[in-house]
Protein backbone atom coordinates (compact mmCIF):
# COMPACT_ATOMS: atom_id res chain seq x y z
CA UNK A 1 0.00 0.00 0.00
CA UNK A 2 1.21 3.61 -0.68
CA UNK A 3 2.05 5.92 1.60
CA UNK A 4 2.65 9.39 1.87
CA UNK A 5 5.53 10.55 4.16
CA UNK A 6 7.99 13.13 4.86
CA UNK A 7 11.10 11.84 4.91
CA UNK A 8 12.55 14.57 7.08
CA UNK A 9 9.52 14.02 9.56
CA UNK A 10 11.28 10.26 9.58
CA UNK A 11 14.56 10.86 9.77
CA UNK A 12 15.00 14.36 11.43
CA UNK A 13 16.40 14.67 15.25
CA UNK A 14 13.60 14.63 17.88
CA UNK A 15 12.85 18.92 17.78
CA UNK A 16 11.35 18.64 21.10
CA UNK A 17 14.64 19.37 22.36
CA UNK A 18 14.33 23.39 21.60
CA UNK A 19 12.65 25.28 24.27
CA UNK A 20 10.00 27.75 23.66
CA UNK A 21 11.08 31.77 23.36
CA UNK A 22 10.44 33.16 26.88
CA UNK A 23 8.89 36.99 26.97
CA UNK A 24 12.72 38.22 28.10
CA UNK A 25 14.88 36.70 25.12
CA UNK A 26 16.93 39.09 23.33
CA UNK A 27 18.86 38.69 20.13
CA UNK A 28 20.35 41.11 17.17
CA UNK A 29 18.61 38.86 14.71
CA UNK A 30 15.31 37.16 15.07
CA UNK A 31 14.72 34.53 11.76
CA UNK A 32 11.17 33.96 11.08
CA UNK A 33 10.96 30.31 9.41
CA UNK A 34 13.21 27.39 10.15
CA UNK A 35 13.45 25.70 6.04
CA UNK A 36 16.73 25.64 4.75
CA UNK A 37 16.98 29.77 4.32
CA UNK A 38 16.18 30.50 7.57
CA UNK A 39 17.96 27.76 9.13
CA UNK A 40 21.39 28.56 7.06
CA UNK A 41 21.21 32.06 7.75
CA UNK A 42 20.98 31.45 11.49
CA UNK A 43 24.19 29.30 11.62
CA UNK A 44 26.25 32.23 9.46
CA UNK A 45 25.32 35.07 11.28
CA UNK A 46 25.84 32.18 14.62
CA UNK A 47 29.43 31.39 13.02
CA UNK A 48 30.03 35.14 12.84
CA UNK A 49 28.82 35.77 17.08
CA UNK A 50 25.68 37.10 15.92
CA UNK A 51 23.42 36.27 18.93
CA UNK A 52 19.83 34.65 17.04
CA UNK A 53 16.55 33.82 17.70
CA UNK A 54 14.78 31.30 14.59
CA UNK A 55 10.96 31.22 15.27
CA UNK A 56 9.28 28.47 13.41
CA UNK A 57 5.46 28.02 13.80
CA UNK A 58 4.92 25.33 13.22
CA UNK A 59 8.08 22.44 13.30
CA UNK A 60 11.38 22.67 11.54
CA UNK A 61 11.57 21.68 8.17
CA UNK A 62 7.57 21.60 8.21
CA UNK A 63 7.46 24.03 4.86
CA UNK A 64 8.83 23.36 1.47
CA UNK A 65 12.23 22.53 2.85
CA UNK A 66 10.76 18.91 4.67
CA UNK A 67 8.53 18.22 0.97
CA UNK A 68 11.64 18.73 -1.33
CA UNK A 69 13.15 16.12 -3.15
CA UNK A 70 16.91 16.80 -1.84
CA UNK A 71 18.04 18.34 -4.94
CA UNK A 72 20.98 21.10 -5.02
CA UNK A 73 20.60 23.26 -7.90
CA UNK A 74 23.08 26.54 -8.62
CA UNK A 75 20.98 29.27 -9.72
CA UNK A 76 17.37 30.24 -10.83
CA UNK A 77 15.34 30.11 -13.55
CA UNK A 78 15.74 33.67 -14.38
CA UNK A 79 18.18 34.11 -16.84
CA UNK A 80 21.65 36.21 -15.50
CA UNK A 81 20.86 38.89 -18.39
CA UNK A 82 17.22 38.99 -17.25
CA UNK A 83 18.77 39.68 -13.35
CA UNK A 84 20.80 42.24 -14.42
CA UNK A 85 17.82 44.24 -16.13
CA UNK A 86 15.53 44.10 -12.83
CA UNK A 87 17.69 44.58 -10.12
CA UNK A 88 20.93 46.28 -12.38
CA UNK A 89 24.06 45.29 -13.54
CA UNK A 90 25.62 45.28 -10.01
CA UNK A 91 23.38 43.77 -7.94
CA UNK A 92 22.24 41.16 -10.86
CA UNK A 93 25.61 40.05 -11.06
CA UNK A 94 26.07 39.63 -7.22
CA UNK A 95 22.74 36.80 -7.40
CA UNK A 96 24.33 35.31 -10.51
CA UNK A 97 26.85 34.71 -8.94
CA UNK A 98 25.75 33.70 -5.12
CA UNK A 99 23.11 31.62 -6.98
CA UNK A 100 26.45 29.78 -8.58
CA UNK A 101 28.05 29.06 -5.77
CA UNK A 102 24.73 27.90 -3.23
CA UNK A 103 25.12 23.90 -4.14
CA UNK A 104 29.46 24.30 -2.81
CA UNK A 105 27.61 26.13 0.29
CA UNK A 106 25.23 23.61 0.58
CA UNK A 107 27.71 20.89 1.07
CA UNK A 108 30.26 22.76 2.99
CA UNK A 109 27.92 22.75 5.66
CA UNK A 110 27.34 19.13 5.33
CA UNK A 111 30.67 18.61 5.92
CA UNK A 112 31.92 21.09 8.49
CA UNK A 113 29.08 19.95 10.50
CA UNK A 114 29.19 16.82 9.87
CA UNK A 115 25.33 16.12 8.50
CA UNK A 116 24.43 12.98 8.18
CA UNK A 117 22.53 13.53 4.87
CA UNK A 118 23.97 11.21 2.44
CA UNK A 119 25.20 13.99 0.25
CA UNK A 120 26.39 13.41 -3.21
CA UNK A 121 27.91 16.01 -5.00
CA UNK A 122 27.87 15.13 -8.60
CA UNK A 123 27.36 18.51 -10.88
CA UNK A 124 23.74 19.75 -11.85
CA UNK A 125 21.45 19.58 -15.18
CA UNK A 126 19.37 21.55 -16.48
CA UNK A 127 17.28 20.17 -19.06
CA UNK A 128 14.53 20.90 -21.88
CA UNK A 129 11.60 18.67 -22.31
CA UNK A 130 10.46 20.33 -25.61
CA UNK A 131 12.37 22.98 -28.10
CA UNK A 132 11.29 25.85 -26.62
CA UNK A 133 13.17 24.58 -23.25
CA UNK A 134 15.99 23.67 -25.52
CA UNK A 135 16.30 27.42 -26.98
CA UNK A 136 16.02 28.77 -22.91
CA UNK A 137 18.77 26.57 -21.87
CA UNK A 138 20.77 27.52 -25.26
CA UNK A 139 20.02 31.28 -24.12
CA UNK A 140 21.36 30.40 -20.49
CA UNK A 141 24.33 28.52 -21.50
CA UNK A 142 25.37 31.48 -23.51
CA UNK A 143 25.00 33.94 -20.58
CA UNK A 144 26.47 31.78 -17.88
CA UNK A 145 29.55 30.98 -19.73
CA UNK A 146 31.66 33.86 -19.92
CA UNK A 147 31.01 34.86 -16.35
CA UNK A 148 32.30 31.38 -15.26
CA UNK A 149 34.94 31.13 -13.63
CA UNK A 150 36.29 27.18 -14.66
Amino acid sequence: MLQEQCLWNMTAPNIDAYSQMSSDTQAAVCIIGGGYTGLSAAIHLAEKGVKVVLLESQTIGSGGSGKSVGLVNAGTWARPDDLNISLGEVAGERLTQALGQAPSLVFDLIKRYDIDAQATQAGNLHMAHNAKGEIDVDIRYEQLRPRCQC
